[in-house]
C-alpha cells in the first residue's frame, strides 16, 4: 500500500503501547525473539503480526488492499490484458497434469479460460519519487519503458498474499526494484484470487501468462521473448505459484507434451532460464514443525495444532464457500497435498530437468517446507542456490528493506538472475547460512540443511490432508442438512 506519512501515523498510533513494550523487552534481552532479532526487526514483526491478527470479511479486505493505485515515481507501468485463447488446450493441459500427479481422489472446480491482466514494469531512472506518470497510451508507456531496458532479462512475477489478497499495483515498489537491479523488464501477473477462484484458477492464469511471453497474442506490445531470457519469480504465495508453474512445465515435458496450441499457434514448451523465490509457501496445509517452533520470530498467523486450520474470519458472500463448503480457501481438501498445490509434496524425480533455482528465506514458520523443497530439487540434479538468514521473518526482503541482510540478499538475487540468463550458474554442493547479528556466513552441506527426513515430511502431509478432508466432510454434511431443513 502507498501510505502518506499522515496515513502511516494513523495506522501506527494505536499500536504505540505494543511498540513500546516490544522495544523495551528486546532492549533488555527479555523477549524470546531478542536472541535472534534486533530491536527494529522484532518491533516490525510485532506490528505486522498485530495488523494481520485483525480479522474482517475477505471481500472487504480484498477491496481495501487490491486498489488500482496511481502510477508515480521512478517506475514505468504499462497495463495489459492478455486475451484468452479460443482453444481450451491450456486448461486441458493443466487438468491432465493434476490427474497425472494425483492419486485419483482429487476434486476441484474446473475454471474458465479468461483474459489475464498484468503490468509491464521497468525502471524510470530520471523520475522523482512523487512524479506522476506522463500522459500517453499503455502502448506508449511500454515503448518508453523499453527505451531504458538495458538487459535481456524478463522477469515473470507472481505477488504474494496467501492466494487471497494483493495485486500487482500494491507490489510496484518491489517489482520496480527488481527491474532496476536486473536492468530488464518485468511482467507482474494479476492472477485470479481465492476463495472466489480456487485452485487451479491461479495456476491456469500463470500458464497463460508464460505462454503469452513465448508467443504474444494479437495486439500485445511485446515481441516473442526467448525462454532463455525469462526468470520465474515470486514471494510467499507467489513463490508457490512460480514453483507450481515450473512443476507444471516439467510434468508436461515428462509425459510427452512438447507444445500447446495457443491462439492458433503451436507453442513449444521450453523451460525458463531460472526461478527466484523469496520465502516460498511450499506447504499451504501448514503441516511442518517450524509452523509452531518459529512462530515467535514471525508474523504469519499460526494454525490450530489439532486441525491445522487458521482462525475463522467473519462471513461474507465469498467465504465460507457456498453451496459446497471447503475447509481451505485456496483449494478442496482432497488436493491440499497435491504437488501442484503443495510443491513440498513433489518428490525429487518430478523436479528432474529443472533450471537453476534461487531461494531465500528466514527463520520463519515456512522454514521447514522451503528447506525440504529446496533439498528435493537439488536431489533431482538441479542447481539450487539456497540462502537462509537466521532470525529474519517471512519475506524479510519486503518487510525489512533497510536491514543489511536484505541488501546482501538482493545483491545475490541479482547476480543469480544475470548468470541464469547467461547460462553460467554453477551447481553448489552446499547452502548459505547467515548468522543473526554477526551476519557471519557459513556454508552447509545439503545433508545438513535440515534434519527432517522425507518420510517424516510425507507423513505430516498425509496426516494434514486427512484432517482437512474430515473437516470438509463435516462441513458439507451440515450444509446438506441445512438445505434439507429449508426444503
Amino acid at each position: 500500500m502507498d501510505l502518506t506519512p499522515t496515513a502511516a501515523a494513523k495506522l501506527l498510533l494505536p499500536k504505540a503501547p505494543l511498540i513500546l513494550k516490544t522495544a523495551l523487552l528486546n532492549a533488555l534481552s527479555l523477549s524470546p525473539s531478542s536472541k535472534k532479532q534486533n530491536l527494529r526487526t522484532e518491533v516490525t514483526v510485532a506490528v505486522v503480526r498485530a495488523f494481520m491478527s485483525t480479522t474482517a470479511p475477505i471481500g472487504r479486505t480484498q477491496k481495501t488492499l487490491n486498489r488500482d493505485l496511481e502510477v508515480k515515481g521512478p517506475v514505468w507501468i504499462s497495463k495489459l490484458a492478455l486475451p484468452s485463447p479460443e482453444e481450451n488446450d491450456v486448461r486441458d493441459a493443466v487438468v491432465r497434469c493434476i490427474r497425472e500427479l494425483g492419486d485419483g481422489q482429487e476434486t476441484f472446480d474446473l475454471p474458465d479460460v479468461q483474459p489475464v491482466e498484468g503490468e509491464w514494469t521497468g525502471c524510470r531512472s530520471a523520475a522523482t519519487p512523487k512524479e506522476p506518470r506522463p500522459p500517453g497510451s499503455e502502448a506508449e508507456m511500454y515503448t518508453k519503458m523499453m527505451e531504458e531496458v538495458n538487459s535481456d532479462v524478463t522477469t515473470l512475477f507472481f505477488h504474494g498474499g496467501g492466494h487471497i489478497l494483493l495485486d500487482p499495483a500494491g507490489y510496484r515498489a518491489i517489482t520496480a526494484h527488481i527491474a532496476k537491479l536486473t536492468g530488464g523488464k518485468l511482467f507482474s501477473v494479476r492472477y485470479r484470487l481465492a476463495p472466489q477462484n480456487p485452485f487451479p484458477s491461479a495456476l491456469l492464469d500463470a500458464f497463460i501468462a508464460y505462454l503469452s511471453l513465448l508467443s504474444p497474442p494479437p495486439g500485445s506490445p511485446h515481441p516473442a521473448i526467448s525462454p532463455s531470457c525469462i526468470i520465474l519469480a515470486g514471494d510467499s504465495a507467489g513463490g508457490n505459484l512460480a514453483l507450481s508453474l515450473l512443476l507444471l512445465l516439467l510434468t508436461l515435458r515428462r509425459i510427452g507434451v512438447p507444445s500447446i496450441r495457443f491462439h492458433g499457434t503451436d507453442v513449444s514448451l521450453h523451460l525458463p532460464a531460472g526461478l527466484t523465490v523469496s520465502s516460498p509457501w511450499c506447504d499451504p496445509g501448514r503441516t511442518q514443525p517450524s509452523t509452531w517452533s518459529n512462530a515467535h520470530l514471525d508474523y504469519l498467523p499460526v494454525p490450530d495444532r489439532a486441525t491445522g486450520l487458521l482462525p475463522d474470519i467473519p462471513a461474507d458472500e465469498f467465504w465460507p464457500a457456498t453451496p459446497v463448503p471447503r475447509s481451505e480457501m485456496y483449494c478442496d481438501a482432497t488436493v491440499i497435498a497435491h504437488p501442484l498445490v503443495t510443491p513440498l509434496a513433489a518428490k525429487p524425480g518430478l523436479w528432474e530437468g529443472a533450471p537453476p533455482v534461487f531461494m531465500c528465506l528466514g527463520s520463519e514458520i515456512l522454514q521447514d517446507e522451503a528447506l525440504v523443497t529446496a533439498r528435493r530439487i537439488h536431489d533431482a540434479g538441479a542447481t539450487v542456490q539456497l540462502e537462509h538468514y537466521d532470525g529474519m521473518p517471512h519475506d524479510f526482503i519486503l518487510v525489512c528493506p533497510k536491514h543489511p541482510n536484505t541488501k546482501a540478499c538482493w545483491g545475490r538475487w541479482t547476480e543469480f538472475v544475470k548468470r541464469a540468463v547467461e547460462g553460467t550458474v554453477e551447481r553448489k554442493d552446499d547452502a548459505l547460512w547467515v548468522e543473526a547479528f554477526t551476519l557471519k556466513e557459513e556454508r552447509r552441506r545439503w545433508e545438513d540443511v535440515t534434519s527432517i527426513t522425507d518420510e517424516e515430511v510425507d507423513g505430516k502431509l498425509n496426516e494434514g490432508r486427512e484432517k482437512r478432508v474430515e473437516v470438509e466432510r463435516e462441513l458439507r454434511k451440515r450444509a446438506e442438512g441445512v438445505g434439507k431443513a429449508k426444503l
